[in-house]
């Protein structure tokens, strides 16, 4: 080949002025993302405590819109179809609970218990006792073709009915976390949302199936729901999982680490966006005020201080948004090693 002809194709490689406006907007539109918020009544009534994260952008309905009784329907979307998404009218339960103690306006307690009683309304219950709310797609990229569950939702569903139950006294609520716990104490394989790793080791896995793909915002979820449960009932069982799920996560926790950012998973080592970044953010600062982990407050430090620091913003930029498009599908190990180089020389002179 020809120098010509090789230098044609190099340039034919480079993304044109167009692909890099497109980059940039995208980016730009993720910066634009309303985010969560630390909750700020942490220390109020033991009898009705708030969430540990603001969802308040959910209040909003982002995902679809409200059907005639007040539950949120989602949209479709290129890679879902429209749907009751238990997940989604945990969230929006959950969102109008803390703006509920915020501002004790009577339609965020109406619409928070509106969504606890459809909850209560579309439990899947299974043989042995236990329950759960199936996510109805499939999801390729994680393995799954048939209705799933989630231990993301399982631990906000939770979160849900152990509030309604404080706040109306009903039993039914109480009732329905009892047997949505059980899906924490059985393996994937058993019907559960759990994975073990190692001997003793266990992950609570938003995605419950195998491979395990060990999505970090996903298992902090479940856990807020697993410390709701046992701040009312005391289960020992329940602070056992707890316990050993703990020992896991801090045996992992460096693995989402990339230097400079978080990763969202461990089986596709994807980056995680600005708002799943500040979400792991927020989530291990919460559980180490739950936990009196001073490990998890460690990690929330300096992934926070990544957020900080537009070296580290600048890498997550080159990684995410442009070596990670395909823009540079022929050309991206030869700019892979460019990024680790400049990088490395800025970092060692401490810029």
């Amino acid at each position: 080949m020809s120098l010509r002809t090789k230098n044609h194709s190099f340039y034919q490689a480079l993304p044109t002025a167009r692909s890099i406006v497109s980059v940039w907007q995208g980016w730009c539109e993720e910066q634009k993302k309303p985010r969560y918020r630390r909750t700020t009544m942490l220390e109020n009534s033991i009898h009705l405590p708030a969430y540990p994260l603001d969802l308040w952008p959910l209040l909003t309905v982002p995902l679809g819109t409200l059907d005639e009784v007040g539950v949120p329907y989602n949209a479709s979307t290129e890679k879902y179809p429209a749907t009751y998404h238990p997940t989604t009218i945990a969230q929006y339960a959950l969102a109008h609970w803390n703006s509920y103690l915020a501002t004790e306006d009577e339609k965020h307690r109406k619409a928070f218990m509106i969504q606890a009683y459809w909850l209560i309304q579309h439990e899947e219950r299974f043989e042995d006792g236990r329950s759960g709310w199936l996510i109805p797609f499939p999801v390729p990229e994680y393995y799954v073709s048939k209705p799933w569950l989630s231990a993301m939702t399982q631990g906000e569903c939770i979160s849900v009915l152990v509030r309604a139950y404080r706040l109306s006294g009903e039993d039914a609520f109480l009732q329905g976390a009892q047997r949505a716990i059980r899906t924490f104490e059985l393996d994937i394989r058993d019907g559960g949302v759990c994975s073990h790793t190692g001997d003793e080791g266990m992950f609570f896995e938003e995605v419950a199936a195998y491979p395990s793909a060990h999505i970090l915002n996903g298992y902090l979820f479940a856990l807020f729901g697993l410390y709701d449960y046992i701040a009312l009932t005391d289960d020992p069982k329940v602070v056992e999982l707890i316990t050993s799920s703990l020992i896991t996560l801090h045996k992992l926790i460096n693995t989402y680490d990339v230097g400079y950012w978080s990763c969202y998973d461990l089986l596709h080592k994807r980056m995680a966006t600005q708002f799943y970044h500040s979400l792991h953010v927020l989530q291990l600062e919460a559980l180490a005020h739950l936990s009196g982990c001073e490990h998890c407050a460690v990690v929330a430090a300096r992934w926070a201080s990544y957020q900080q620091s537009s070296i580290c913003q600048l890498r997550y930029f080159i990684t995410s948004r442009i070596l990670g498009s395909n823009l540079f599908t022929r050309w991206r190990a030869r700019y892979c090693w460019l990024h680790s180089s400049i990088f490395s020389v800025l970092l060692k002179r401490g810029i």
